[in-house]
């Protein structure tokens, strides 16, 4: 009796064995995501009620950006914070004009790079105009990925990169 009891326990022993290796040399994937926001800046153009300005000699109007997702041009929420400000700042004074330089990262061809910063930079200038900026005070460029804000080859490089300039 006492050695079927034995033999049994032998058993159980190294059946847990063989189970805790069989599950320990199974593989198991894990991935990682990291969402980089990189602290977007936005503008706040603001003036004091019975302040005047000589518009000759002040600066009246600070470069802004907008950020963008990877291979997208659509504007996103603290994209249009940014944007609200500066329609304020070219509604307030009529004599400003702006240039829109779209950006891209590095990923992608030369050609499809310069196309992305051109609706980039579009979608920037379609949004002025939809808020009643006259279309003739906007100019718009396209620099693909030759003038890159961070040098690099990691996503935060990238999120710089990707985004369109007001100035």
């Amino acid at each position: 009796m006492l050695s079927i009891k034995k033999i049994k326990n032998i058993n159980l022993y190294n059946l847990f064995i063989l189970v805790f290796l069989i599950s320990s040399c199974s593989s198991m994937n894990v991935t990682e995501e990291v969402v980089y926001d990189g602290g977007i800046r936005t503008v706040e153009a603001s003036m004091q009620e019975n302040t005047e300005l000589d518009y000759e000699t002040k600066a009246i109007f600070t470069n802004a950006t907008v950020y963008f997702e990877f291979d997208k041009f659509n504007l996103n929420s603290k994209s249009l914070q940014t944007l609200k400000s500066a329609v304020s700042a070219m509604k307030d004074n009529q004599s400003i004009r702006i240039t829109i330089a779209g950006h891209a990262d590095e990923r992608g061809t030369r050609e499809y790079n310069l196309a992305l910063g051109q609706r980039r930079a579009d979608a920037v200038k379609d949004y002025f105009v939809l808020s009643g900026i006259d279309k003739n005070r906007i100019s718009v460029k396209s620099y693909g990925e030759e003038r890159p804000a961070s040098f690099g080859s990691d996503e935060v490089s990238y999120s710089k990169n990707r985004r369109a300039e007001i100035n």
